[in-house]
């Protein structure tokens, strides 16, 4: 049976969904703009908090879905998709930090290079 309830969960992991293909076009699209591989891409803070965030919201949508279900998912299933899902909250974060002190369009793998440059000198 249809709920609102189930509505409005189901929407959260669809809208995960939607948000990592958003992300993946904004990235295809960037590339036609500025030539650059997608290496560089995926290293930029700029595309990995939407992606992070995409997939936290999957994985909340899963969790949820699992304990509030007509028929609950197991426990473990639960709890592997809760944790999945503070991982990557924790890895928009330390991205987004990453992003508003070095720059939202600055690499990370560039950054880790010139600390340690700066570091042997």
């Amino acid at each position: 049976m249809i709920t609102l309830r189930t509505v409005l969960i189901d929407a959260l992991w669809v809208l995960g969904l939607a948000g990592l293909l958003a992300t993946f076009s904004y990235m295809s699209w960037v590339r036609t703009v500025q030539p650059q591989p997608w290496r560089r891409l995926y290293n930029l803070p700029r595309m990995l908090v939407p992606l992070c965030v995409s997939v936290e919201l999957f994985c909340i949508g899963l969790a949820l879905n699992g304990v509030l279900a007509y028929q609950p998912a197991p426990q473990w299933e639960t709890i592997a998709w809760s944790l999945l899902a503070l991982l990557f909250a924790a890895q928009t974060i330390l991205y987004g930090w990453a992003g508003m002190r070095h720059g939202w369009d600055r690499p990370l793998a560039e950054r880790d290079g010139d600390e340690r440059a700066k570091r042997s000198r």
